[in-house]
C-alpha cells in the first residue's frame, strides 16, 4: 500500500463511511492472497475471517492446525483495525503484541473478534479473540497501537 492509498482510507474512515473502508480493505491484494476478508459492520468491534481455512494458512508441527504466523496477522490486522476508529486524529501503527497461543486451531474457519479497551493518550489498547468456527478460542492477542500519527 502506497501512502496515497493510506491517506485515501484515513479520508474515508475520518468521513465514518465503514462499508467503503471494509471494501478497501478486502480488495487489497494482500487480504485476497490470503484469503481473509474484514467486517466492519461493529466498526467498535471489528471482525476478521478467514472463510475457508486452506494449506497456504496451515503449517507448524505437521498438523492440519493453522499456523502460529498466519494466526499473529490475524491478530494484527483485528487490533489494527481498532485503530480506523480514530483516523480523525492521524494514521495508527500498531506499537506492540503479544499473542497467547491457547490450542491450536485446528479449523475449517477462523473468526476473529477485535475490542478496545482503553485509550491513554496517544495509544490505543484492544485485544482479539481468535477463534475456531465452533467459536472456541485458541489464541488471543493483546496489543496497542500508536495513534495521532501524520506524514
Amino acid at each position: 500500500m502506497n501512502l496515497a492509498q493510506l491517506h485515501q482510507f484515513r479520508k474515508v474512515a475520518a468521513e465514518g463511511n465503514w462499508k467503503a473502508i471494509e471494501d478497501l480493505f478486502n480488495q487489497s491484494v494482500q487480504l485476497k492472497q490470503m484469503h481473509i476478508r474484514v467486517d466492519l459492520s461493529q466498526h467498535k468491534r471489528p471482525r476478521v475471517y478467514v472463510d475457508e481455512v486452506m494449506d497456504i494458512h496451515m503449517g507448524g508441527i505437521g498438523t492440519d492446525a493453522v499456523n502460529g504466523a498466519v494466526i499473529a496477522l490475524l491478530a494484527d490486522l483485528a487490533i489494527g483495525l481498532l485503530g480506523i476508529y480514530h483516523y480523525a486524529d492521524g494514521l495508527t501503527a500498531t506499537s506492540s503484541l503479544t499473542i497467547n497461543y491457547v490450542k491450536p486451531l485446528a479449523a475449517t474457519r477462523v473468526i476473529v473478534e477485535a475490542e478496545e479497551t482503553e485509550v491513554i493518550g496517544k495509544r490505543i489498547f484492544g485485544i482479539a479473540k481468535i477463534m475456531n468456527e465452533k467459536n472456541d478460542v485458541c489464541s488471543y492477542a493483546n496489543g496497542s497501537l500508536a495513534k495521532g500519527i501524520t506524514l
